[in-house]
């Protein structure tokens, strides 16, 4: 049975002075990608919690696919989200109602896929590195989410903020927030979808981060993929 207002609420945390039609438009957006099409079980198991809170540590990148949600048919993909990991079992992402603490526990009972991202052994003060990336990433918490997808922290998107983080930490990381848009149907797109124009969560895959983790589900044929 579907159940269309699940997880639907009204966004509040708008810059000041924000346009009336935008906050309409975001929260319809908003509505759209947060839908949940079918109540199921997510898709992440046992065995994938246990390897990963093994695994995980401060600064690590967590991609994750939340398939159940409308957002998947505008991210292709595996992946549909990230996240970035900062120590006890806590992560900082940016979503609909903007940029926030979640949980290792709400990881596991609302994501399908994960994959965990980290940076190579051999940069250069890489501990130095890490913790200026968190910290930025903290310094971003209570901003509202980039539902226009432009360039610049005031507001942001969740790719953008981990991408952003390690780009402020001095981190190379091989990939760009924001992609040029070259035609109008890319502008209306890049309203109008979520941040799969901008830039795709899957994308970090091949990036300046070494792969460390995949959830039993995923595999990795030049991009991510849903093992059959």
């Amino acid at each position: 049975m579907y159940n269309i207002f699940k997880k639907y609420h009204w966004i509040h945390n708008f810059p000041k002075r924000y346009p009336f039609y935008k906050k309409l438009f975001a929260n319809f957006i908003y509505f759209l990608t947060g839908v949940v099409l079918h109540p199921r079980k997510n898709l992440l198991n046992h065995r994938d919690l246990v390897k990963s809170r093994l695994l995980l540590r401060k600064g690590d990148i967590v991609l994750l696919g939340n398939l159940r949600e409308t957002s998947a048919f505008f991210i292709k993909g595996a992946v549909t989200h990230t996240a970035l990991y900062v120590g006890r079992r806590t992560f900082i992402h940016a979503i609909g109602d903007g940029v926030e603490y979640t949980s290792l526990h709400h990881m596991f009972t609302e994501y399908d896929t994960m994959a965990i991202l980290r940076l190579p052994q051999g940069i250069k003060r890489r501990k130095k590195t890490i913790k200026s990336a968190i910290k930025f990433a903290k310094e971003q918490l209570g901003k509202p989410y980039d539902f226009d997808f432009n360039k610049g922290v005031n507001k942001i998107f969740c790719t953008e903020l981990v991408n952003e983080s390690y780009l402020h930490a001095g981190h190379n990381t091989k990939l760009r927030t924001i992609q040029r848009v070259r035609s109008f149907k890319q502008k209306v797109l890049k309203v109008i979808t979520n941040a799969s124009i901008a830039l795709k969560p899957e994308r970090f895959i091949e990036s300046n981060f070494d792969l460390i983790f995949l959830s039993h589900n995923l595999k990795v044929k030049r991009k991510l993929m849903l093992r059959k």
